[in-house]
This record gives structure tokens, sequence and C-alpha cells, in this order.
């Protein structure tokens, strides 16, 4: 009977492990759209970055200046060598003494934030039953059917030591319009961390042995580039990369139209006309073929302005209305995200009173 059920097992994990590589075939590619703002502060091009208080205020700024100049949406102003200025705080930033000073870095607006920052390991432990050797040994069959030597082992609870983290970063924030001399936005972003090491994972998979606790430092950036990343997407427009699945035509990889699989190899390969071409030429072919009217679909979602994501969602509808799955339905549902993101997005363009063109700060070129 133990022969059987090995070998049951194994035949299911070779199907288990066929099936996965079938489905994955079709293969995958990465979408990179621009996210807007959660919250527009208006006609606001070039922003400074002043301080940010707290232990780890330098570690968010840095985060968030990295963080908003990948998208090239706002001339930005880093106030790190200007001693005066960087001296500001969170609590000062509309603090009619330093206006001169601001004027003089000839920003629309500054932000500023105060971070707090919190970490505590709780030790304790906790009942294990864990399998003790007993130094006895028992023959039994292997999964080939051969006799072999097993050690006896026998249930026993102990208490292992354990530990507990708990972190959190909170970050207060402030953008003040020197032209206006008005609050742009203020509002607070709070990451937290809570896991726990040893105690019934000590001797798990799960990597988490106290041993594998990472260090204090490690915990708290890995928190401040969360909480960056969040400031990032309330007042700035973020990047977004997206994993989106091809279709190959077949629901584990066979006996697909070869033609849509040669434009995902294309696609995959970044031959994008070509991918585009094969598909279209599918399409003459077999004008209800589903699958080459969804990747046409990826191949315009991926261009991202505001005319392909319209030609990618009629595609995706075409796909729909021939043959309804699920990964149509959702494609459906993302582009409408997207699109609806997209007009908020150029809306907060056309806000800007001003392309920067050129800096002489710190900040270098931040243009469309």
């Amino acid at each position: 009977m133990f022969k059987n059920r090995s070998i049951s097992f194994l035949l299911a994990a070779v199907f288990l492990i066929t099936i996965t590589s079938w489905i994955g075939c079709a293969g995958k590619t990465q979408v990179v759209r621009i996210k807007p703002a959660e919250v527009s502060i208006g006609k606001v091009s070039t922003l400074a970055i002043l301080k940010f208080g707290g232990e780890y205020g330098d570690v968010v700024r840095d985060a968030l200046y990295s963080k908003m100049a990948s998208v090239k949406h706002f001339n930005l102003i880093d106030t790190t060598q200007a001693n005066t200025i960087d001296k500001v705080v969170y609590d000062q930033i509309d603090d009619p003494r330093f206006l001169p000073g601001f004027e003089a870095m000839n920003a629309d607006a500054v932000i500023s934030a105060k971070v707090i920052s919190s970490l505590r390991d709780n030790r304790g432990s906790e009942k294990v039953t864990v399998q003790e050797p007993t130094g006895q040994y028992k023959k039994e069959k292997n999964i080939f059917g051969k006799m072999t030597d097993v050690e006896i082992k026998r249930p026993v609870t102990k208490n292992v030591p354990l530990i507990t983290r708990h972190a959190s970063i909170k970050t207060h924030f402030k953008v003040f319009n020197l032209k206006t001399k008005q609050v742009l936005a203020t509002d607070t972003v709070t990451e937290t961390f809570k896991d726990t090491f040893g105690g019934k994972n000590e001797n798990s998979f799960s990597g988490k042995s106290i041993s594998s606790i990472p260090p204090k430092s490690q915990t708290l950036n890995d928190l401040a580039a969360k909480v960056a990343a969040r400031l990032a997407a309330k007042i700035s427009p973020t990047e977004v990369v997206s994993s989106i699945n091809f279709d190959d035509g077949s629901t584990f990889g066979i006996g697909a139209h070869s033609q849509v699989k040669n434009g995902i190899k294309y696609a995959k390969n970044g031959a994008w006309g070509e991918a585009v071409e094969v598909w279209k030429a599918v399409l003459d072919a077999e004008p209800n073929n589903a699958p080459a009217f969804y990747n046409l679909g990826v191949a315009h979602e991926r261009i991202g302005d505001m005319k392909n994501l319209n030609k990618a969602k009629g595609m995706y509808k075409k796909a729909q209305t021939i043959e309804p799955k699920n990964i149509y339905m959702n494609a459906i549902t993302r582009i409408n995200i997207a699109i609806k993101d997209r007009q908020k997005l150029d809306q907060q363009k056309k806000s800007l009173k001003r392309v920067p063109k050129k800096s002489k700060g710190a900040g270098g070129i931040r243009v469309y």
C-alpha cells in the first residue's frame, strides 16, 4: 500500500509540473504606465524638497526624490546644498521668515515632512510539537520497494524561542505654494511591519527562523521606501509596472494557431512591429481569431497614450465577443482603469502653467 501511495504521489507531481509548464508557455510581458497623482497640487512645475525631520527623515526624503525623478512631471530642486533653507523643518514650512530664502530658489512650491519611526522586538516562546529521534529503527519499504532501516521518531512538545518584530514609519507631509502662500496638500502616510521569527517557524521551510531575522535598519529602510512610494503617488505621477499574459489560443498551450504563437515569440523578444504584423495576418486568414485580437490589444496597451488605449479596449472587446474568457474580461477592466488614469494624467499636465525647459539647479531637466 505504501508503494502504491508513493507511485500515485509521483505521478500527481509529474502531472502538476507538466500542467504548470503548459499553462505558463504562452508567456507574459511587462506594461509600464504612468499613474496620475492622487491629489493634484495645481500649477506647480518646480518643486523644492526640503528637510524631512526625524531619525529616518533623510532616508524617506532621498527615496522620495528618486521615485519622483523617475517620472518627469516636476522640476525637482534638491536643497541639501542650501544650508539655510535645508534647516527649515515641517512646522516652519509656511513661516514668513523663510519666504525670502524660498523665493531665491525660483520654486513654485516646497514640500517637507516629519518622520516618526519605531521598532521593537518582543521575545517569547511557544509550544511546538516536533518529531524527536529515538535511536531505534524498524524495517520499511522505500519508494522503490526495497526494505530499508527507518529510525523511529516520537512526538515531543517543546518550548521554542521566538521573536515578534513590530515596526512602523509614519510621515506627516505638507506642500506649500510659494506664489499663493497657501498649503496645497497635507496628509499622513504610514507603513507598518509585523512578523514572527522562530517558534513554529524555526524548522519550517518558511525561512523565518530566529537566525534569519533581518537587521533592524533593513526593516526600517524597507518601510521608508514604501512610505516614499506612497507619498510620491499622493502628489506626483508615478510609474506602475504590470505583468500581462499573452494568449496563445489554447487552455494548456497546445493546439493553438501556430502563427499566434510566433507573434508571441516576436513580442517576447522585443520585436513588437513583427508581432503586430503576424497577428494582423492571422486575422486576415481567420477574422474571428480571438487570441489575435487580444494580443493586438496588449501591443496597443503597452504604448500607453489615449489613442492606443482606446484601440486596445476595442481589441479586447472584440476578443470577448468572439470567445468569452476571463483573460479578456480582466483586460477590459484593466484598460478601463488605464483610460481613466490617462485622462486624469492629461488634466494634471494641462494644469501646469509652464513646462520647465531647463534648470540650472541640482534638480536637472524635468520635462514631459
